[in-house]
């Protein structure tokens, strides 16, 4: 059988070739890039697939729950990692999921290189300071009160962890005068104006000079919580390529430099298995009974997602101060609430039309299919899941509750009269 063709580059830039932060199959063809495989579908007329750890995931007996504790399999995946790579770099937001990688290191006396933090200290005039403001607008005010406490706690407790906090406002200020709409293929699915600059794989000289050595680098990511759903008296586990796109899969010539997923990994099989049956554990609590419905397919709109992940991150975090500082997510993608430091501040730039020209490149090129509209206005780019794969039966009932998600077709990602591939036992089933 013949290789498929492999599409790592594009417009000067070279992708990292790992499969396991999944890819995009067109005309059996395979693309890392996520605009660059839509935009040939585009161009063809040619169905999309993403895979994401197919053959690890539709192997692994998601129905037996592993013995060990959370905590001791969170200790293994970090020593797993720290026995793998030279450097290891933790990209840090301040929220549970990266917080918990930190700690599994740390807690663990497993040695950690470095933690990153990534924030626009040149953006955020007239956007910080209140601590009482959850909406994603005040996103920025994570800094001071959630991601700036925990480095203080890391440089005292661990003063041999690096600690960075990159500013990249300059970044984006100066880069647009050379860039152009293909700054698009720079993301792997976020559209927020200052994505591509947040997150580099190799954003300052220090990190330039790291990379360049003998090393093997990991660049360590804290995704992501569980996606658990319950459908048709079965309880699944999924993914999708929105929440396995953070990564700055740009790395340029550098072979010594790898993405990883702390969580979402084909090497933590049983660690996501552990999650999954927790969560499936508390939600099955009578007591519960009223928070059910989050889970009833499909689940992943934003209202669903909210509830979720506040309930999720209290059972599988639990060294994680659930006091600390979080606004919430998001409502879309391109015109993004958190962003509203960009919108606001710097409106009148050469960054704002360049960030303009790239959504408005994608809108025009891309098949209709794959944009989502609100009020006439682009707001978010089709997102891909993966099977469902079942690890429990099920005895919740769908009713509709006070958190029941909306039955406006609008509203859901997924139409659930669409069939689906399930893999139960090993085999995939489609209905």
């Amino acid at each position: 059988m013949l290789n498929k063709i492999e599409h790592a580059s594009i417009a000067g830039l070279h992708f990292e070739p790992n499969k396991k932060l999944g890819y995009y199959l067109v005309n059996n063809e395979i693309y890392y890039n996520k605009y660059q495989a839509l935009l040939a579908a585009s161009k063809n007329q040619q169905q999309t697939r993403w895979f994401f750890n197919e053959e690890a995931f539709m192997a692994f007996p998601w129905h037996h729950e592993p013995e060990q504790s959370l905590k001791e399999l969170y200790r293994r995946r970090a020593q797993q990692l720290r026995d793998q790579y030279d450097y290891i770099r933790v990209e840090a937001s301040g929220g549970s999921d990266s917080t918990t990688v930190i700690f599994s290191f740390l807690l663990n006396g497993i040695p950690l290189d470095e933690v990153v933090f990534r924030y626009p200290r040149g953006g955020d005039r007239n956007m910080v300071g209140n601590a009482r403001d959850l909406r994603s607008e005040n996103t920025l005010s994570e800094w001071e009160f959630a991601a700036k406490p925990l480095l203080d706690w890391i440089s005292i407790n661990y003063p041999a962890v690096k600690i960075t906090v990159h500013d990249y406002t300059d970044d984006l200020v100066r880069e647009a005068e050379t860039k152009d709409e293909s700054w698009v293929f720079r993301t792997r699915h976020y559209l927020q104006p200052g994505h591509i600059n947040k997150y580099q794989a190799v954003a300052s000289a220090e990190h330039k000079r790291l990379v360049e050595k003998d090393l093997r680098i990991c660049v360590l990511w804290g995704v992501d919580k569980p996606k658990v759903c319950v459908k048709d008296g079965k309880f699944f586990l999924y993914f999708h390529d929105g929440q396995a796109s953070h990564t700055d899969q740009v790395i340029g010539e550098y072979s010594n430099l790898t993405n990883e997923f702390f969580y979402w990994s084909p090497d933590a099989c049983d660690l996501l298995s552990k999650q999954a049956h927790t969560i499936r554990r508390w939600f099955e609590q009578p007591e519960h009974a009223n928070m059910q419905s989050v889970l009833h397919w499909p689940n992943s709109n934003f209202s669903n997602r909210t509830i979720y992940e506040q309930v999720v991150k209290a059972l599988i975090y639990t060294d994680y101060d659930l006091q600390t500082f979080q606004t919430f997510k998001p409502t879309n993608n391109i015109w993004n609430e958190m962003d509203h430091w960009f919108h606001y501040n710097f409106k009148d730039t050469r960054a704002y039309q360049i960030w303009q020209s790239g959504i408005d490149f994608l809108v025009d090129n891309l098949d209709s299919n794959f944009v989502e509209y609100l009020d006439g206005r682009p707001t978010n780019i089709v997102m891909y899941e993966t099977p469902l794969y079942y690890f429990a039966d099920s005895k919740i009932s769908e009713l509709n509750l006070p958190f029941a998600p909306g039955k406006n077709l609008r509203d859901l990602k997924v139409n659930p009269t669409t069939p689906h591939r399930h893999v139960i036992n090993g085999r995939l089933v489609i209905y």
